[in-house]
């Protein structure tokens, strides 16, 4: 009797173990599924564009610290990034250029973001009102923008060519109010550029 109690115990515990090792495989599989449909959540979205860097609103976090300290009432007017030959470069660093206006002083500022560090580097009158954004409207950041710009254009450009000089900024509409991207790929070599504007409310892409 007690053999018998030993066999259906072994049965038991090998039954167990088979469910076990079957709800692993399931959890592997599962977490497999994911990565290839979700990817890296750190990796750049451009094969061959600095991983790891700063987006444009992780560095806004340093800069508009700076823009308190310069003026009370200073308003975010630009962002803008610039990589020359995207693509070619190894370095993971990237500088971001943040423009503040100052209503009340009708002065503008320069701050630069890089490796974690804002500074001021310049100021001074500007001869004209500067728009301003709201920055709770910007809810797309610079990496969003550039999936879009990557899929519509930048991969079959980058198919033919690795000498793209690549430009972002985040500027107020033509026709005022909404945010938007403006991300450019340059060939310098062919004096040709490839441009998409995106939403940076909505992720929507705005037709020129």
């Amino acid at each position: 009797m007690g053999h018998v109690r030993a066999i259906a115990g072994d049965s038991g515990m090998r039954r167990l173990f088979l469910l076990g090792l079957v709800l692993v495989l399931l959890a592997i599989g599962g977490m497999w599924i994911y990565g290839r449909w979700a990817g890296p959540t750190t990796s750049s979205p451009v094969a061959g564009f600095p991983e790891g860097a700063a987006t444009a609103r992780q560095a806004f976090s340093l800069a508009a610290g700076q823009a308190d300290q310069w003026q009370d009432d200073a308003g975010l007017a630009a962002v803008s990034c610039h990589w020359p030959a995207a693509g070619m470069q190894a370095d993971d660093q990237v500088t971001w250029a943040f423009q503040f206006f100052s209503p009340s002083t009708q002065r503008l500022a320069f701050v630069m973001v890089t490796d974690g560090a804002a500074r001021l580097v310049r100021e001074g009158v500007s001869p004209y009102v500067v728009p301003t954004l709201s920055t709770e409207e910007w809810r797309v950041d610079s990496d969003q923008a550039l999936r879009v710009w990557w899929e519509r254009k930048g991969k079959a450009l980058a198919a033919r060519r690795s000498d793209i000089d690549l430009t972002m900024q985040l500027r107020a509409s033509d026709g005022g109010g909404r945010p938007v991207w403006v991300v450019v790929g340059m060939l310098t070599s062919a004096n040709t550029a490839y441009t998409v504007m995106v939403d940076a409310t909505d992720g929507a892409v705005v037709e020129p």
